[in-house]
């Protein structure tokens, strides 16, 4: 397995932080300090570092800290024991910038995978509670990282179906309707989402079974949950349910079907998860989901990708804690990022479990090592 670490990490005018500069040495590093102060700001530069956005906020420029015109984060890695060095820049009213070891990306798509890395966070409760999207999100973006074919396609599909959905608002703005211009979108969405379509099904057959298998061990095996692969292709193709669907397409100026209605559905014991489940259920089934995330990539990238821990150890009782901290453990999951608000809690159980760390405190955009 090869190895990926972050060595340094350099802030400036980033969120809440004027100028750090942070150097890492452990296996786990734990930022600690109060709510506010800055923890995930942390974790949050190193997803820009790895997806070329920030999981928390989409706008880059609200990216910037309150008062500037530009920030940038950079990143010194280790990848094989190869050195990386990621730089990303904002500037209000400019589009943002990547380089790779001092060249310029021509399209941050490529980026995608090089760096991967897997975040949990409180916001994950999003993926039980909110609508279709946010679950397709999850399931694009563990594949993407690890296959760039699906990634372009996923790009290819959704810019057909943008241009698709333009033309039937002009149609309904204007009056008319014409096929033969739809046509040439509707070829591309055909051919790509059939592609996306299998490759989401190959993935479900694997990632429920790694699922299957880390939720046994977070429960003890006292309860079943399942995570299981929603599409409107199983009944019938792509081609099939643009022609079955143009009036409805009409009447609504937008693409009614597709892939872009993909969905997974989370059950437990057979119940929906968002109904039945507790609060401890559902964030075991939470962890578990985005264990399972890790362990997919990793397993196709042959690389650990980094783990962002986010605050997600309040409300766990002690004995879900301590399986999920064996299985960190038992995984070999490489470098490990948590946040926590309690200055020891996390490195008293790491020490007591033999496992490398070091924690760094967060004040108000400032940052020192503990010895």
């Amino acid at each position: 397995m090869e190895n990926l670490r972050l060595e340094r990490l350099s802030l400036y005018y980033f969120k809440n932080y004027s100028e750090e500069v942070l150097a890492f040495n452990s296996k786990v590093i734990c930022f600690v300090g109060n709510n506010g102060s800055g923890k995930t700001n942390l974790l949050d530069a190193i997803h820009y570092l790895s997806v070329c956005r920030s999981f928390f906020n989409l706008i880059d420029s609200q990216n910037i800290l309150t008062g500037q015109d530009q920030a940038s984060v950079t990143g010194e890695f280790l990848r094989n024991e190869m050195p990386e060095q990621i730089v990303c820049a904002l500037r209000k009213g400019q589009r943002k910038v990547f380089k790779r070891n001092f060249k310029e990306y021509d399209k941050l798509a490529d980026h995608i995978g090089l760096l991967p890395a897997v975040i949990i966070t409180p916001y994950d409760i999003e993926l039980i509670w909110e609508g279709s999207e946010v679950r397709r999100k999850f399931l694009d973006a563990t594949i993407s990282q690890q296959s760039k074919p699906y990634l372009d396609a996923l790009v290819a599909y959704n810019h057909a179906l943008l241009q698709r959905n333009n033309l039937l608002k002009t149609f309904g703005q204007r009056g008319g309707y014409s096929y033969d211009l739809l046509e040439p979108w509707d070829y591309l969405l055909i051919e790509h989402g059939t592609y996306l379509h299998e490759e989401r099904k190959k993935f479900m057959q694997e990632f429920a079974l790694e699922f299957n298998a880390i939720y046994q061990t977070i429960c003890d095996g006292k309860e079943e949950a399942r995570v299981e692969y929603q599409s409107e292709l199983y009944q019938q193709s792509i081609e099939s349910l643009l022609k079955n669907n143009q009036d409805k397409d009409r009447l609504l100026e937008r693409t009614a079907s597709g892939i872009h209605k993909d969905d997974l559905d989370f059950t437990i014991g057979g119940m929906p998860l968002k109904k039945f489940a507790s609060q401890g259920q559902q964030k075991s089934f939470l962890f578990a989901l985005k264990f399972a995330q890790f362990k997919f990539i990793r397993n196709h990238q042959k690389l650990n990708p980094l783990l962002l821990l986010d605050d997600l150890l309040d409300k766990i009782d002690n004995s879900r804690l301590m399986q999920i901290m064996h299985w960190l453990k038992d995984n070999e999951t490489g470098q490990v990022f948590i946040t926590d608000t309690h200055l020891q809690r996390i490195p008293e159980l790491l020490q007591s479990m033999n496992i490398s760390n070091e924690v760094w405190q967060i004040d108000h955009g400032k940052v020192s090592k503990l010895s």
